[in-house]
């Protein structure tokens, strides 16, 4: 690995106390009507680190937050970095079983929530023998205190307690094969090797990465509790870049405010960008965008070439997973073009701090250039582990730091890296993961359902989308719609089956063993790729 050296703006509470001392007027984040500057959000995350302190909170454990996108995100992610403590978003689109799941696995001891999911907490307390505090952003509700009140009622003095590069920062749970959710643990470090792919500026802070820039407005339309949001917002606290916060995604909303703000970078997934792009066709001025970031599954040429003409932006795919920390590859602006090229199929080239090879999935050995593979990565700040879960953390991270992604995808002879295909059974609709064995658990509740098969079928709109071929028990009727809403209930929205399709009989091999890939092949016939 390329060597590096840690600087002391190496984690979040760092940044913040250094843009605090020298812009301490900067506007940090802007969120409907509320505008904070870089010394404001310094003093909140002391506070924060105190309260938290005063709370009983020790070094290492666990603080969550359950809401959407707000700017108290970015000062309880500084304060509960300088309290040494470990933040845990909670996916705030996952169904109440399995926001119990998390938040019990997580160990959280103090949770805050926005008034919007408090009711649901209240429901699920009993459940949580660990959790001892709540507080309600924008609260109080009933005997739980305001989330506001409380920071402002904490010493501002700043805690000055020391964090280790492999000190734990942040927690974000993604999805198994299993089907149980595994709280990823990433370092400080990560913090900016990881995502950032760029090694360190040898001058705290004065880097000059492509998708921050001090002197421009950037937007956070991405959920925080996945590694796009978290590191959207992070980006901006490590350069000094203002931030507008928004929830959640709005196309108008996100519209008005690259016209007011002069929003020069924004991060979305594929499913946004062609929202966006419609609005283009339609007229929409968004001549301020400097360069748009996209990942979690790739566009479509046509898209893409589309993209380029009418937004007229530059563009940077990123491949990367929350287990190494953030972003592996980068699809340059340059390799965006008007004329679709066979670069424009890949997700880039590795970063300056990660290595790349295509391995056989079985004995793990490296293949020669072009031949499919698994691919695996090497990264300068890996993740310390999945909590609690060893087991699961020595079957894809080996001694040598290798992390195996259960991607298959092949590199050319320049370093481009196609992804192809899955060795998981895992669907990417609308850049969210869904994990075929946690849908098919949900609807083997139903007590009509006697078998269950769940694949991604190609979708122009989310770039995949579920659907679930179903063989009833004998005797049995359910229609397609009644097993929709019976899976809405156990599950979030975005794992639920678009479609569902009754059949007599699975597809097996001789040795009883499931063939997905049969099912697959109507719906990805004629396509280069069986991922969208």
């Amino acid at each position: 690995m390329p060597e590096y050296q840690i600087n002391e703006a190496f984690n979040v509470g760092d940044s913040v106390r250094y843009h605090a001392e020298h812009t301490p007027d900067k506007v940090a984040t802007i969120f409907d009507d509320r505008v904070t500057t870089f010394a404001q959000v310094d003093r909140y995350s002391n506070q924060i680190a105190n309260g938290l302190a005063r709370l009983g909170v020790k070094q290492q454990e666990r603080v969550g937050y359950y809401g959407k996108n707000s700017d108290y995100h970015p000062q309880i992610m500084a304060g509960v970095n300088k309290a040494n403590a470990v933040l845990v978003p909670v996916n705030w689109r996952l169904a109440p079983p399995e926001v119990r799941y998390v938040m019990d696995d997580a160990d959280i001891k103090v949770l805050i929530v926005s008034r919007e999911f408090a009711g649901l907490v209240e429901t699920l307390a009993g459940d949580l023998p660990r959790l001892e505090t709540v507080l309600v952003m924008d609260g109080p509700y009933k005997n739980w205190g305001d989330f506001a009140a409380w920071r402002d009622a904490q010493p501002a003095t700043d805690p000055k307690i020391k964090v280790a590069p492999r000190d734990v920062y942040v927690q974000l749970y993604t999805s198994g094969t299993t089907g149980k959710p595994k709280g990823v643990m990433i370092p400080n470090e990560a913090a900016y090797l990881g995502w950032m792919g760029v090694p360190p500026d040898p001058e705290p802070l004065k880097g000059t990465y492509k998708e921050y820039n001090p002197d421009e407005v950037a937007l956070c339309i991405a959920p925080n509790f996945h590694l796009s949001g978290n590191g959207s917002v992070l980006g901006g606290l490590r350069m000094g870049t203002t931030v507008v916060i928004h929830p959640d995604f709005d196309v108008t909303r996100m519209v008005d405010a690259v016209l007011e703000y002069k929003v020069a970078k924004i991060f979305m997934v594929p499913a946004v960008l062609k929202i966006l792009l419609d609005k283009a066709k339609q007229g929409a001025d968004l001549s301020a965008i400097k360069l748009i970031s996209y990942g979690a599954s790739p566009i479509p040429l046509d898209m893409m070439r589309e993209a380029v003409e009418y937004i007229g932006c530059g563009f940077l795919q990123m491949y990367g997973m929350t287990e190494i920390g953030g972003s592996a590859t980068f699809l340059e602006p340059a390799d965006h073009t008007l004329v679709p090229t066979e670069k424009m199929k890949s997700c880039g080239k590795p970063g300056e701090l990660h290595e790349m090879k295509i391995v056989d999935p079985v004995t793990r050995k490296e293949l020669p250039r072009g031949q499919p593979g698994e691919v695996a990565l090497r990264t300068a700040a890996p993740m310390v582990g999945y909590y609690k879960n060893p087991e699961a953390t020595a079957q894809v991270l080996d001694a040598d730091g290798w992390y195996y992604s259960g991607d298959v995808g092949r590199m050319d002879e320049e370093g481009y890296v196609y992804i192809q295909d899955r060795l998981k059974d895992m669907i990417v609709t609308g850049g969210e993961n869904v994990y075929s064995a946690e849908v098919e658990s949900a609807l083997y509740e139903h007590p009509a359902v006697k078998e269950a098969a769940v694949i991604g079928v190609p979708s122009d709109r989310w770039g995949e989308e579920v659907k679930a071929i179903v063989v009833l028990e004998p005797g049995q009727a359910l229609t397609a719609d009644e097993l929709i809403m019976f899976a809405r209930s156990h599950i979030a929205g975005y794992k639920v089956p678009k479609s569902v399709e009754f059949i007599a009989e699975l597809p097996r091999n001789g040795t009883g063993k499931l063939m997905k890939h049969v099912l697959r092949e109507p719906y990805w016939a004629g396509r280069e790729r069986q991922v969208s």
